[in-house]
Formats: structure tokens, sequence, C-alpha cells
């Protein structure tokens, strides 16, 4: 039974080994601290379609969660398209409002490279 327990162990440890080295680093994410309820949201604008956006949700803070008019944090979640190099341009705004610039940008670097991995550089 010890025996069992051990292998069973193992090759638990094994697999999450493997899992943690398979990271899949053609996604990558961006986390932006906002709070809807002011009527501001983060949208972005990207020099080269070389990434595309697979998702994007907004998730309250834990320590406010409930908490009426309480911020937390937008999380967008991109996947390589083809190998290069862009401007990721975010901006902090309310859309409906014209001719108004956003409170708050936030650029990054985005390269791509041949294997279709991700790296993000903030400027």
């Amino acid at each position: 039974m010890k025996k069992l327990r051990l292998i069973v162990s193992i090759c638990a440890l094994l697999l999450l080994l493997g899992c943690a080295g398979m990271q899949d680093k053609k996604t990558a994410a961006i986390t932006l601290e906002g709070n809807p309820t002011t009527g501001y949201t983060w949208v972005y604008d990207l020099s080269a379609q070389i990434i595309r956006e697979v998702s994007n949700e907004y998730v309250a803070d834990n320590a406010n969660r409930g908490l009426p008019g309480a911020g937390g944090k937008f999380i967008f979640i991109f996947e390589a398209v083809t190998a290069g190099e862009a401007e990721l341009v975010f901006s902090y705004l309310r859309v409906w409002e014209e001719n108004v610039p956003a409170i708050y940008t936030v650029t990054y670097r985005v390269l791509v490279d041949d294997n279709n991995s991700i790296t993000l550089t903030r400027r």
C-alpha cells in the first residue's frame, strides 16, 4: 500500500511539473484597475493585428465585493496571430463622451516571435 501511494504521489508530481513546463506563451493577459460604476471603461487600439482578443472581463476586488461603487480589475486575454511587433494603447474613458480625452492611458510594446510567444513590455 505504501508503494502504491508513493507511485501515485510521484505520478501526480510529474504531471504537475509537466503541466507547469507546458505553460502556454501563445496567450498573454493584461490586468488594469478600474471601476465600471463610474461609467469609465478600458478600450484599446492595436497598431498591427499580430494578436487578437480572446476574452475580457471585469472582476470586483475580493475585499470590496458586494459594496456598491467598489472597484476591481479589467482582465484582457490576447492570443498570438502572427509574428511581428505592435503597439497596444489602452485608454480609460467614457465611450459615449465625444471629444473628451481619456483620464488614463497605458501603452504596451507587443512582440510575437516566430513560435507565436507573446512578450508585453509596458512603456
